[in-house]
């Protein structure tokens, strides 16, 4: 959960309790402290509006912690160059299961940053699992098909307004980029570790020796 989600949480209750104070204070006859509390109400109502989206953006990326793994990968052969693929998110413990066809796999990600200032008041750099990909060996050539792409996520998510504040100044308070793993072979019963090293690139590490073995073969 988003540390802002339990703010607008708490300012959408002020509004409520505000903007009833400001009713009770119109029946009063005191017209002038109607109106006041009526235009803070407003201005919280404007500021939960706003940042509801972007909360819920923000909640679609998981929390980036150098190191730690990011989920487990497991490959299954079902045909000449065909794999059944279960992608594990740790720590959730979510798994997705796809279809690959082809001879290597990466995982690609995108990585969520936030702006200076934004990182000064606590906010911390996400990441989402975005897809799983294949392609033949050797690498195709230019303009060939590469393999299959087995999304994970939506992929259809557009940044809210919010996120884009600041882009004229440089930097906007959120901004996302593409990172994509390394092309590793795949092979039957091999079960792979993936992480996000502190170089903010994408490591994989073997977890069983059909995964050594694939890796010691390339």
């Amino acid at each position: 959960m988003s540390p802002v989600r339990p703010v607008l949480v708490v300012c959408a209750g002020f509004a409520i309790v505000v903007a009833l104070l400001s009713w009770s204070r119109w029946l009063a006859g005191r017209r002038w402290a109607a109106a006041g509390h009526l235009l803070l109400a407003v201005l919280l109502g404007v500021t939960v509006t706003l940042g509801w989206p972007l909360v819920r953006y923000v909640e679609t990326y998981d929390l980036r912690v150098p190191e730690r793994p990011v989920a487990e990968v497991f490959f299954e052969r079902i045909g000449p160059s065909r794999f059944r693929v279960a992608v594990t998110r740790v720590p959730a413990g979510r798994m997705q299961v796809v279809e690959l066809a082809g001879d290597e796999w990466r995982l690609d990600l995108s990585v969520l940053d936030w702006s200076d200032g934004a990182v000064r008041l606590g906010s911390r750099p996400r990441y989402r699992i975005e897809a799983v990909v294949s392609r033949p060996a050797p690498a195709p050539a230019a303009g060939l098909a590469m393999g299959i792409t087995a999304r994970l996520t939506r992929g259809d998510e557009r940044a809210p307004w919010l996120a884009r504040l600041g882009a004229g100044r440089g930097k906007p308070l959120v901004a996302t980029r593409p990172l994509s793993g390394p092309w590793l072979p795949m092979a039957d019963g091999a079960r792979f570790d993936v992480r996000m090293v502190a170089a903010g690139s994408i490591a994989v590490e073997p977890l069983n020796a059909a995964a050594g073995d694939s890796l010691a073969a390339r």
